[in-house]
C-alpha cells in the first residue's frame, strides 16, 4: 500500500458538483488498495495579505490560492499554497498523482520536495484541437519529460502526447465507471428512447444530433448544460427534452430507461459517458474521434464520422433495430473498465514506481 496524493486540475467542488467526476472516480478505484488523499485546487480573489486558504472537506482537502495577473507569480502562489496544504496533512506522499499536465507541472516541482513519484493522467481534448500553444506547450513538455509516467486515457492521445514530447514515458490507462451505479434494469417497451449525456458546448455537436433525430420516430433526452442551451432549445422538435445538470445516479436511472445511447461530438479522448452507457447495458451509436473506437465496434453499437448528419440517422435506426445482449455489454464495460480493474492496474503502477 502506497502513500498517494492526487492533484487534479478538475475536480468536484460543493458549487460546481459534476465538474470533473472522471478524476474523483479515478481516485476512488485508486483508493481501494493505496492510502490515497486528494488536493483539489482552484485559484479565486482573495483580500488581505493572505496568498492561499485550505481546509479538509470530507477527506477532500481543498486549496484556493491567489492568481495575480502575471502568470509566473499565479504559479508561485499556488505551488507555495499546495506545499503548504500537504505540509498540513502531517502525511508525506510515496506518489503524487497528478490529473491533466496543468496540475502535472507543480507536481514534478513537489515532488522534489518531498522525494516522491509522479504520475500524470493526461485526459484533455485541446491537444487533439491543436490548442496547447506557447506557455501551455512548454509546460506540457516540461511534466511530460519530467514526469516517472504519464497515462493518457486513450491509444490516441498517448500519440499526441508522444509528439509533443518524445522522451516521455506513457502507458495508456482508461478511464473508469462505478458499475455499482450504472449497471442494467428492467426496462418497457413502446417508443424509441435516444439519451445524449455531454456539455451543451460546441464541440459536442448536439445541433447534428437534434437534426439527425428530427425525422425519426424516437424521443431524445439530453443530459447536460452549457452556453449553447437556449439555441439548442429553439432548434429542437417536441421530440427533444432538455433535463438539464444531473448526479450520477440520475443519470444512471436515465440510461437504464433508454434504448440507444448517442455521442455526436467532434473531439473527445475516452469518454466516460460511453463507459456509463456500456455498463448499463446500453448500446451505442458515436462519432469515430478520438479514443471513441478503442470503446466502440459492431458488438456494441456503430461509428460514424462526425458531421455527417444522415449517417448519424441511419446509424441510429440501424443500431435500434439490432438486438443487443445487455448483460454482455455490461460486463464488458465492468471488466475492462470497473472500479476494481483499475484499482489493480493503478496498484501495479504505484508498485512498480
Amino acid at each position: 500500500m502506497k502513500r498517494v496524493l492526487i492533484l487534479p486540475k478538475w475536480y468536484p467542488w460543493p458549487d460546481r458538483p459534476v465538474f470533473g467526476l472522471f478524476t474523483r472516480e479515478q481516485a476512488r478505484a485508486a483508493a481501494l488498495h493505496n492510502d490515497v488523499r486528494v488536493l483539489a485546487f482552484r485559484p479565486e480573489p482573495m483580500s488581505g495579505l493572505a496568498i492561499s486558504r485550505a481546509w479538509d472537506d470530507e477527506g477532500v482537502t481543498r486549496l484556493i490560492y491567489r492568481r495575480p495577473r502575471v502568470r509566473a507569480a499565479a504559479m508561485a502562489t499556488q505551488l507555495i499554497g499546495m506545499e503548504r496544504a500537504i505540509r498540513g496533512m502531517g502525511w508525506r506522499p510515496e506518489i503524487i498523482h497528478a490529473h491533466v499536465f496543468e496540475a502535472g507541472f507543480p507536481a514534478v516541482l513537489l515532488a522534489r520536495r518531498f522525494g516522491a513519484r509522479v504520475v500524470v493522467s493526461e485526459h484533455f481534448t485541446a491537444f487533439q484541437r491543436g490548442l496547447v500553444q506557447g506557455m501551455d506547450l512548454r509546460l506540457a513538455r516540461f511534466t511530460f519529460r519530467h514526469a516517472d509516467l504519464v497515462c493518457p486515457v486513450s491509444e490516441d492521445l498517448r500519440a499526441q502526447l508522444e509528439a509533443v514530447e518524445p522522451r516521455g514515458r506513457y502507458r495508456v490507462v482508461p478511464n473508469v465507471v462505478d458499475t455499482a451505479i450504472f449497471h442494467p434494469g428492467p426496462r418497457s417497451s413502446g417508443r424509441l428512447r435516444l439519451l445524449n449525456v455531454a456539455a451543451l458546448a460546441e464541440k459536442k455537436r448536439h445541433a447534428d444530433l437534434i437534426d439527425a433525430v428530427a425525422g425519426l420516430d424516437a424521443d431524445l433526452e439530453i443530459v447536460g448544460d452549457g452556453e449553447l442551451r437556449g439555441e439548442l432549445e429553439a432548434r429542437a422538435g417536441e421530440n427533444v427534452r432538455f433535463l438539464g445538470a444531473l448526479p450520477p445516479e440520475a443519470v444512471a436511472e436515465r440510461m437504464r430507461a433508454a434504448d440507444v445511447f448517442v455521442l455526436s461530438s467532434e473531439f473527445e479522448n475516452l469518454p466516460v459517458v460511453l463507459l456509463e452507457a456500456l455498463a448499463s447495458g446500453l448500446p451505442v451509436v458515436a462519432t469515430a474521434v478520438g479514443g471513441v473506437p478503442e470503446i466502440v465496434d459492431e458488438s456494441v453499437g456503430a461509428l460514424v464520422a462526425p458531421r455527417d448528419v444522415p449517417a448519424l440517422a441511419e446509424a441510429i435506426r440501424t443500431v435500434a433495430a439490432r438486438t443487443f445482449d445487455r448483460d454482455a455489454l455490461a460486463a464488458r464495460a465492468r471488466d475492462r473498465y470497473g472500479m476494481e480493474a483499475l484499482a489493480r492496474t493503478w496498484d501495479s503502477i504505484y508498485a512498480a514506481l
